[in-house]
């Protein structure tokens, strides 16, 4: 089963009526919106069978949100409505995500660290109800996205698996979204002794310098110019779910039912490697997750900017600059260990590699899963040399792979080696 669509049904208790302090002019900051231009697509493909029949889909002018809604936009909202918010979120990282809930909210999780990042935590109730508040505040009729809108959106007018490209080597995404990657990896090895390696869909050969969300607008947007919209939280949909396209609507607007309990999600995250425009996910309307954002939608033409959006536009100038000087304060990283090999003689594995061709190279990793698929676990750190020994094996098929590593970054695993097949005697 795809991961994306793993329906996780928390059924948390959360209100799903806003309490509007006043109905004067808000306070709130609006999103800046992009204008997308009408125009028509060939929905689904050919991969996925809830993504099927592909169909027609023609879209008139309609605003989508340059970026995901961020935590600072979220809190003016809560702050007041008084929005009666879930208190627990899965967003704990115990072996890759636990699947329970935890002590965690909006605004206090270990996976945010800025204002500027996009908020998650919330569920798709309250998401939904921080439009519906942005609406009534403002006179104007803000939403969620409508499933069609958003793949017209993310497509911005191409037919490849992704708007920049079918990147089968997975090496520019990095430019563009910020999905699973080395950086990510080194940070995953050190917290929680975990790997994106025969997860899922593994990870991307590229540096995005985001471990976990990041702050929005990192990355180059599409042609319609909206970012991280592929990849960085996976983004809440208006349509109810349902597992085909059979009788979808062609003209853009959202599938609804009378018994929704289960709503569409898009895009990827952080915490995946990428998923194409077309694919689809799904969440229960009460799950309430740390993967999870969302981004706003209006009809018609982008409005003028107001003015404490464009207080809001100058901070987040400032939040993005000063990460972009801490990325490029970065090293790169260090180039991956070549020439891997493997011999086994008297109960005890020999790993050689080659030197690396970096002087400054500090020492290698070597890594060990227990069975082939598994997760690569630290075996032994401070190597110097490109020899090492390992007694402590048994009958299992172990598979190896060494990483250098220098200012505590480690480069990309080396090509995997594995011991050779054990005789079973089988009884009788």
């Amino acid at each position: 089963m795809k991961l994306n669509k793993l329906i996780i049904p928390l059924f948390l208790s959360v209100n799903s009526a806003v309490i509007y302090a006043n109905q004067n002019a808000s306070e709130l900051i609006e999103p800046i919106m992009v204008t997308i231009p009408a125009g028509s697509f060939q929905m689904g493909n050919t991969e996925d069978e809830d993504a099927q029949p592909i169909h027609k889909v023609t879209l008139t002018e309609f605003s989508l949100g340059k970026y995901e809604v961020t935590v600072r936009e979220f809190r003016q909202f809560v702050e007041e409505t008084d929005y009666e918010m879930p208190t627990k979120c899965i967003h704990q990282l115990n072996g890759w995500f636990n699947y329970g809930e935890t002590n965690g909210s909006w605004e206090n999780n270990s996976l945010n660290t800025s204002d500027f990042q996009p908020v998650n935590c919330t569920g798709w109730l309250a998401a939904n109800a921080y439009t519906q508040c942005l609406a009534k505040k403002t006179g104007r009729p803000y939403r969620l996205p409508s499933e069609a809108e958003w793949e017209y959106a993310a497509r911005a007018g191409t037919t490849s698996k992704y708007y920049f490209g079918d990147d089968l080597e997975q090496a520019l995404v990095c430019e563009y979204e910020n999905t699973a990657d080395l950086t990510g990896e080194n940070i995953l090895q050190r917290d929680s002794s975990t790997s994106y390696v025969n997860f899922f869909n593994g990870k991307s050969n590229c540096v995005d310098h985001a471990a976990y969300a990041s702050i929005v607008g990192m990355y180059k947007p599409n042609p319609f110019g909206l970012h991280d919209i592929v990849s960085n939280v996976v983004e809440f949909i208006t349509d109810c779910y349902k597992d085909n396209y059979k009788n979808a609507h062609n003209n853009g607007q959202a599938w609804i039912d009378n018994d929704c309990k289960y709503r569409v999600a898009r895009g990827g995250s952080w915490h995946w490697n990428t998923f194409p425009v077309s694919q689809r996910g799904v969440v229960g309307e009460d799950f309430v997750g740390a993967v999870e954002g969302f981004r706003i939608a209006l009809d018609g033409a982008a409005p003028a900017i107001p003015s404490n959006t464009v207080k809001f536009i100058k901070a987040l100038k400032t939040a993005q600059r000063s990460e972009q000087l801490r990325r490029d304060a970065v090293l790169p990283y260090p180039a991956t260990v070549t020439n891997l090999k493997l011999d086994k003689e008297a109960g005890i594995i020999t790993l050689k590699w080659d030197k690396s061709s970096q002087s400054d190279i500090e020492s290698y990793r070597i890594y060990r899963n227990a069975a082939t698929g598994g997760v690569f676990k630290l075996l032994a750190a401070n190597i110097i040399e490109t020899t090492f020994k390992d007694a402590n094996i048994d009958n299992h098929q172990y598979e190896y792979t060494v990483v250098a590593v220098r200012h505590n970054q480690q480069g990309d695993y080396s090509n995997v080696v594995k011991t050779p097949t054990s005789w079973v005697h089988a009884p009788g």
